[in-house]
């Protein structure tokens, strides 16, 4: 305890030198990249359109891909923050370089919110809806909680309360930044930082106001997350089958959120670094740390997938082993399952082994995508085979434009956040090296300056 405590210390009262932000700043606010401006552009035009020729055509489909793709996105989008808020609770050092990646992910929660309130109102209208129950009465025990007014005033006020957090943080994590970029750019800096910076004390002071803040705030939305995505991964795929139910599914989707995050923050840190003029911040070392936790989070997605199928298969109960059925042994989603667990286990788990790839940012970003696509796979099967009772396997026109409608608007809202303020946290504290961290190099190298001694 008394060590965590001087590190806080240490950390509060030696601010040191911080990185070197000097081109980054210089470039802030930088232009997106023209090829993913207009490709995102493009993108959302597809989405839109294919979303509106699937609702015309084939409705149940169209409604389970919007389903898929905004529990995928909003999990994406809020584990980012996550991980922003986990390195700040934790006084990590290796993630703050990508703090501010993460941070960015945030910025789609309001519009991904959005979203899905819409989502819901189309069927509380009496509108299409995936939920057998928005349409018919329920009748059980289930009944009260299986109500669509009270189903949508949670998603309002729930996910409400836990991103108002969100934006809170972010908010208090950027203020600080902003104020002393301003200082250094002058009149170059954008007329719209000053709505953050209201009432600017000086860096020294904001700095400290800023950790206080947000020291307090993490810990708040780490419970908040697991509460209300513990409610969310009820109420948006496992209420699908209503008489259906495991009790470690929503340490599953909530933890997955988290997992697939790292890898959307890996590959946006690979592709982005040299725009964003932040490579010599994103060191080995960090793709390597990075890399064990996604490697850490995988095994434990494998546990929880495991500790759900174990019971419900040797308990043999038709309400629950129906489920399994469907999607592990019939002709139509078995072969979508078997890919879901070679994305998801065998080849991040056989690859990460190794300590080399972890070490070479671009094949990690590529383990990454990987990642990313199994898990979004692996929410496709969990909510398709609810809405969709044909033969064949719905992945057409629809399921591809829609996907990449997402992905065109999760792109864009993050490459704008990262265009017009600095890329990292830089009066961060913790974004300097702990001077009591011992560092071991190879005999006779002596490039690396002294040698710091516990």
């Amino acid at each position: 305890m008394s060590q965590h405590l001087d590190e806080i210390a240490f950390a509060r009262t030696v601010v040191g030198p911080g990185p070197d932000v000097t081109e980054a700043l210089q470039t802030t606010p930088r232009p997106v990249p023209s090829n993913v401006r207009n490709l995102t552009t493009l993108g959302l035009g597809l989405g839109v359109a294919a979303a509106a020729f699937g609702l015309f055509t084939s409705t149940e489909r169209t409604m389970g891909v919007i389903l898929t793709c905004l529990v995928y996105f909003i999990g994406v989008s809020q584990g980012g923050v996550l991980l922003s808020v986990a390195s700040t609770v934790t006084l990590g050092r290796w993630q703050r370089p990508f703090k501010r990646i993460g941070e960015s992910f945030g910025a789609n929660l309001p519009i991904l919110w959005g979203l899905w309130l819409l989502f819901l109102i189309v069927g509380l209208l009496g509108g299409p809806s995936p939920y057998e129950w928005a349409h018919e009465e329920m009748h059980g025990h289930k009944a009260i909680y299986l109500n669509p007014a009270f189903h949508f005033g949670r998603q309002v006020v729930c996910l409400g309360i836990l991103f108002t957090l969100d934006m809170l943080f972010i908010r208090n994590s950027l203020r600080p930044d902003l104020g002393a970029a301003a200082e250094k750019l002058g009149s170059a800096a954008p007329t719209w930082w000053s709505r953050f910076t209201v009432g600017w004390q000086g860096r020294a002071a904001e700095v400290e106001t800023a950790y206080q803040r947000n020291i307090k705030l993490g810990p708040v939305i780490i419970v908040t997350y697991a509460i209300t995505f513990t409610m969310f991964a009820v109420d948006s795929v496992m209420s699908l089958a209503p008489h259906w139910y495991a009790n470690m599914f929503p340490a599953w989707i909530f933890v997955s959120s988290f997992w697939v995050s790292l890898s959307w923050v890996c590959m946006t840190a690979v592709l982005s670094a040299k725009w964003l003029k932040i490579e010599h911040l994103l060191g080995l070392s960090n793709f390597h740390d990075l890399g064990k936790l996604m490697f850490a989070l995988g095994v434990f997605w494998t546990y929880t997938l495991f500790a759900q199928i174990l019971p419900i298969w040797y308990g043999n109960m038709p309400e629950e082993t129906s489920f399994l059925l469907l999607r592990i042994y019939s002709s139509t989603w078995s072969p979508l399952a078997k890919v879901v667990i070679a994305m998801c286990f065998l080849i991040p788990f056989s690859v990460l082994l190794s300590r080399g790839i972890k070490k070479m940012p671009r094949a990690l970003a590529v383990v990454g995508g990987v990642i990313a696509t199994g898990v979004f796979l692996e929410r496709f099967l969990l909510v398709m085979p609810q809405v969709w009772k044909e033969d064949s396997l719905p992945i057409g026109v629809v399921e591809i434009g829609v996907l990449i409608g997402f992905v065109s608007l999760f792109v864009k809202v993050v490459s704008t956040v990262l265009s017009q303020v600095p890329p990292v946290p830089f009066t961060d504290p913790f974004m300097n090296p702990n001077p009591n961290d011992v560092h071991v190099h190879a005999a006779g190298d002596h490039g690396h300056g002294e040698h710091a001694h516990a």
